[in-house]
């Protein structure tokens, strides 16, 4: 692998580590017990900064981390479908790959964190290989019909406006304090099959945003447009700039000015749209010389994302939940946000550690080896530097 190969693979995951970042933040949310409360229950229960951090949250980070994660997955996934085809048996190992992560989902949503999203990418990825028989354009031009069609179908299929998932489920507070674990995969359960009561105008919005994203980025890895933009850092920092100034300026008229029903449910474009801009923002930043450092410390982290997220929720787990530091219900958005940001940190310094000593993360080995039940090779790789 030559220096530049190099220097790019690690401003990949670097960017994929960042989006990350996000999902950790929304994730401890709903693990601290705010995302469960109605929105009187919040200001009755959050102070004045809580309140306006929370806001902030909804309106910059909320379903653009999901939508960033999403589509740096399908990036991913470009890659994994790249190496598949290049050894025999090569569809049936790639089918057992899907399988074998919506297990690992399925065992996500059941013991850890109800909300999961890796069965919804194994799901996504039974598309992949028919969608790598298309030209690339047409895979971009797909996944954009498949993100403008979402709010279509939500308005026209007479589905309420798109809210929070877990909002007013107040029962999961109770459940989850509990110090019985059995409480904890009891609720679970209920929650990965009840979540979405009141809800359905969001979950069929955001199967559409999901799958335009993951196959956009499908798209972009399969061409190498990331490689080729990360030599363009002005035209990075012009479109990154413009993507998020619309969609924030439709997050705000969803939120303050106009219901996101009828005609202007196209305003709920604005996550995909933030999120694109954040990773095109994010891009032209690393592309920077002065950001090499930043890749050395992310990238590790980037490399074993999959072990990041489910690492994120067995932490959740024992910082609020009844039977470990019971914190749940107890702190505040600021709280939360500063708790994800020290999980977030030492998650980097673990990969970091992890990668002097392994060669891919625990989680990913564990992906690897169920899909082809042979020993996988766990030797220092040299690149987490």
């Amino acid at each position: 692998m030559t220096e530049e190969s190099y220097r790019r693979n690690a401003q990949i995951d670097s960017l994929r580590a960042l989006a990350l970042a996000g999902v950790i933040v929304m994730n401890l949310m709903t693990f601290s017990g705010l995302a469960y409360l109605t929105p009187d229950m919040r200001a009755e229960v959050l102070g004045t900064a809580d309140q306006i951090a929370w806001a902030l949250l909804r309106i910059l980070v909320d379903d653009k981390a999901l939508s960033a994660f999403s589509f740096m997955f399908g990036f991913s996934f470009s890659v994994i479908l790249h190496k598949a085809l290049s050894v025999q048996d090569a569809a049936a190992r790639f089918f057992r790959r899907l399988l074998v992560l919506f297990l690992i989902g399925l065992f996500n949503a059941l013991f850890l964190f109800w909300a999961d999203i890796l069965m919804s990418y194994a799901l996504l990825g039974l598309i992949l290989p028919f969608a790598a028989r298309l030209p690339t354009v047409w895979v971009a031009a797909l996944a954009l019909v498949l993100l403008l069609v979402g709010p279509v179908i939500v308005a026209m299929g007479g589905f309420g406006v798109p809210g929070p998932v877990p909002r007013g489920h107040i029962d999961s507070l109770d459940a989850y304090a509990s110090p019985q674990i059995t409480d904890t995969l009891r609720q679970n359960w209920h929650m990965l099959f009840n979540a979405s009561e009141g809800a359905d105008g969001k979950l069929v919005l955001r199967f559409f945003q999901l799958a335009g994203l993951f196959l956009l980025g499908f798209a972009a890895g399969r061409s190498g447009l990331l490689m080729a933009l990360a030599g363009d850092r002005q035209r990075l920092l012009r479109w990154g700039l413009a993507f998020v100034l619309i969609g924030l300026t439709m997050a705000l008229a969803a939120r303050y000015l106009v219901q996101p029903e009828g005609a202007w449910i196209m305003l709920t474009l604005e996550s995909p749209i933030m999120a694109l801009g954040y990773l095109m923002l994010i891009a032209a930043a690393l592309t920077s010389p002065s950001a090499a450092w930043i890749c050395r410390y992310l990238a590790p982290l980037g490399r074993m994302t999959l072990s990041g997220y489910l690492m994120t929720a067995i932490c959740g787990q024992m910082l609020f939940y009844g039977w470990g530091l019971g914190l749940i219900g107890q702190v505040g958005t600021l709280g939360v946000i500063a708790i994800a940001v020290a999980l977030y940190i030492t998650l980097i310094l673990f990969a970091r550690l992890w990668l002097r000593c392994f060669s891919i993360g625990p989680w990913e080995w564990l992906w690897r080896y169920l899909t082809t039940i042979q020993p996988v090779p766990t030797a220092r790789s040299g690149v987490a530097r």
